[in-house]
């Protein structure tokens, strides 16, 4: 009797393209992309973020790193878009993830050189938020964005709202809508406990203007025995440790794991100004059964279920979120409520398992 010959399952090859300069939460897509399907596929990886490459590389992810030449960021895309035909050729890649704005370039040789071009949008494209005269080296990239969307094989977005401003750009069949996720949903720990002395207060982002903190810092400067513990960095922070002088709060700077903050604190509040792809801390502030406080943005009304999973207060006004504030610090069947119901919408929508059905298809794994 002859042998039967058994095929090997072959395995498709994927590119992930990320030039941002640093950890942010396009990197968080990234690294939990690539972790949920690592089995499916083979993952590769052209990006800048030391960080980020240190992280795949320790997931056994080959990563092709790009200097970030902060002195002329421009020549980081340049020499992707030359370094990119090779990694391509040489990995021999199906799927060309490209993250980001100007990245968005990257589109088209993925396309000639026979690829499966993946857009991830992380966010709305904001081209109609600046004038070409006024701010040009925002509005052009934006722009850029926009028009090379259209060369995209398929376009995920994170979320509904962003798929609403995508959809007006490229047909809806060649859209989708993958919301993030949360890898491993933390057990929920049942009634919410009392309040610690003092009360803590947790802000976990960028520390940039348009993400809101110096609303926080206004709204609780007259709370009495509130500590404000703020997690992340950016460009923003010497103006909010100024406007942060004499107040309880704690600056922590950037943190690779932000679990622990999470759980050694009393209410979580996110006041972004927005725009914003999808709030990745709110989820998983949310997750870890945290009351929620967070900014009326669109994409904010769709993570909470229009303020059912999170209170919210309206965006950019101080005293708004100084009185909701009040309300979950002195109100306990409050808390409880919202962290119940956070922790169950995340639980119902937001889970690994979602994600993974909706990437398996999308990727054709």
């Amino acid at each position: 009797m002859s042998k039967q010959t058994i095929t090997p399952r072959t395995e498709k090859s994927i590119l992930i393209v990320d030039l941002g300069g640093v950890m942010g939460g396009v990197e968080y897509y990234i690294e939990t992309l690539s972790c949920m399907l690592m089995e499916r596929a083979r993952f590769v990886s052209l990006c800048v973020p030391t960080e980020l490459a240190r992280r795949l590389r320790s997931k056994g992810i080959k990563v092709y790193r790009l200097p970030a030449f902060q002195w002329c960021k421009p020549v980081r895309f340049l020499l992707a878009a030359a370094v990119l035909p090779f990694v391509i050729l040489r990995e021999r890649v199906q799927i060309v993830v490209i993250n980001g704005i100007l990245e968005s370039v990257l589109l088209i040789p993925a396309r000639l050189l026979g690829c499966e071009a993946v857009y991830a949008r992380h966010g709305p494209f904001e081209d109609d938020l600046y004038k070409w005269y006024a701010k040009p080296w925002r509005y052009f990239p934006r722009l850029t964005a926009r028009l090379c969307a259209r060369f995209a094989s398929r376009v995920i977005c994170v979320s509904e709202d962003v798929g609403k401003g995508v959809r007006k750009v490229v047909p809806e069949e060649r859209v989708s809508v993958i919301p993030l996720w949360v890898p491993q949903l933390p057990p929920y720990k049942g009634e919410t406990k009392q309040l610690a002395s003092p009360i803590r207060v947790l802000y976990v982002g960028r520390l940039e203007r348009y993400k809101g903190l110096y609303l926080l810092l206004e709204a609780t400067r007259d709370i009495a025995n509130v500590r404000l513990t703020v997690v992340g960095d950016g460009g923003y922070r010497k103006q909010l440790e100024e406007l942060a002088r004499g107040m309880d709060v704690q600056f922590k700077g950037f943190q690779a794991d932000p679990t622990q903050y999470y759980s050694d604190t009393d209410i979580f509040v996110m006041p972004s100004l927005g725009p914003e792809g999808f709030g990745i801390v709110t989820m998983e502030a949310m997750a870890h059964g945290l009351p929620c406080l967070i900014s009326d943005l669109d994409v904010h009304k769709e993570i909470t279920a229009t303020g059912t999973a999170a209170m919210l207060f309206r965006s950019g006004d101080a005293e708004d979120l100084r009185r909701k504030l009040c309300l979950l610090i002195e109100d306990t069947q409050l808390r409880t409520r919202y962290s119940s119901a956070g922790h169950r919408r995340v639980r119902e929508v937001y889970t690994q398992d979602i994600a993974l059905k909706h990437y398996l298809c999308a990727f054709g794994l």
